[in-house]
């Protein structure tokens, strides 16, 4: 279970902020890369590559504590499992991608 409030967001953050379609693409290679490890390396694979993008980072730090899913979230304790926030996070991110690209 992750109490991490940066990761908890990341869902929320990804389908509602824009986000350029190279980063995307990069967060998706990272998710799909981890797929069907265990969620310890879920969660550092997030953390890291959050590091790696300050930017990305700065503006999930700004939305985390605006969104309203992190109390939901939080409410219902089993919805926090780092593989819960994996798969709604690959999720929004696929949903993100083919928006853009349909866009074109």
């Amino acid at each position: 279970m992750t109490t991490d409030s940066l990761l908890l967001a990341f869902p929320n953050f990804v389908e509602s902020e824009p986000i350029e379609i190279e980063i995307l693409r990069e967060l998706d290679r990272a998710l799909e890369s981890v797929s069907s490890e265990p969620w310890q390396n879920t969660e550092e694979t997030l953390n890291e590559w959050l590091s790696n993008h300050e930017d990305i980072t700065d503006r999930l730090r700004e939305f985390a504590p605006n969104n309203k899913e992190i109390t939901k979230v939080k409410a219902q304790q089993p919805k926090t499992g780092v593989a819960n926030v994996f798969e709604e996070l690959s999720e929004a991110v696929k949903q993100k991608l083919k928006e853009i690209e349909k866009g074109k």
